[in-house]
């Protein structure tokens, strides 16, 4: 017999399919390539650094001073960061997808329909945080947290439900979800750096380009369901009340993060370079 899961499963999974067949006789648009192009030339000279010290520390070091090299400006702007192309970087000796840390994909509230305001549902939903603050920071994915917060997959394959104890308070349709990743991540560059040292004296090597094409929301949503998605809720209420909502955040973990992309080439090293 048949499960209600089995079923889901199997149409993710041919939903998926259909969106690369389509892609992989789709070939790079001039604007995509010349984009990358201009990122490459840039990218080659600090290659050629060899090692950098980092410009920050912590986490976020890795991708704030190669943006800083690029003469990026740090921003929220819905669309990539270099002419349209989405920029990001991470720490990898092995210069592989193969950790299982997170790397951000886009910001996206959902549809609420729990019927409250968004202090109201801070202040119903969250808790006191160490601050004093009544505060919402919490990790979802496909399996119940212990604030009882749950991503569903629904069975049609259209859209992507938030329940909390098993009760439905917010939604992204497939349609919005393929929006956001067409508008983040049309194509991107995924740079991996080689490190050395910690703390303010860290450096970075870059030397790996992954350049990806044709991110699918079908195969987000497959994603979802291996629990390799994680959404991040960012609220809290400042001290007259006011809500304060770093946006809520989709990410994935960087192991998987190829198997969003239909399409996918090793740009650098070039194939003739040691």
């Amino acid at each position: 017999m048949l499960t209600k899961s089995t079923i889901l499963n199997a149409f993710l999974i041919l939903l998926a399919l259909a969106t690369p067949l389509l892609a992989q006789d789709r070939p790079a648009t001039d604007v995509q390539r010349d984009v990358l192009d201009q990122f490459l030339v840039r990218f080659d000279r600090i290659s050629a650094q060899g090692f950098v010290k980092t410009r920050r520390t912590g986490d976020t070091g890795v991708g704030y001073t190669l943006e800083s090299l690029l003469e990026l400006k740090e921003n929220n702007s819905p669309r990539g960061d270099f002419l349209g192309m989405e920029v990001k970087a991470y720490r990898d000796s092995e210069e592989e997808f193969d950790d299982h840390e997170k790397m951000n994909l886009f910001l996206k509230e959902p549809q609420w329909i729990d019927g409250l305001k968004s202090a109201e549902r801070v202040r119903q939903y969250g808790y006191r945080d160490p601050n004093g603050r009544q505060a919402w920071y919490l990790s979802v994915t496909c399996k119940v947290n212990d604030a009882g917060l749950q991503l569903q997959v629904n069975e049609q394959c259209d859209s992507l439900t938030l329940l909390r104890h098993d009760q439905p308070i917010g939604n992204w349709s497939v349609e919005t979800l393929q929006q956001r990743l067409t508008e983040k991540h049309a194509h991107s560059v995924f740079v991996a750096a080689e490190t050395r040292g910690e703390g303010k004296d860290e450096e970075f090597r870059y030397r790996t380009v992954t350049w990806c094409r044709d991110a699918s929301a079908a195969r987000l949503l497959e994603l979802v369901n291996s629990g390799d998605v994680i959404v991040e809720l960012r609220i809290h209420l400042r001290a007259d009340g006011s809500v304060r909502n770093h946006g809520t955040a989709f990410r994935v973990r960087k192991h998987q993060l190829e198997h969003l992309f239909a399409m996918q080439e090793r740009v650098r090293p070039k194939a003739d370079a040691r």
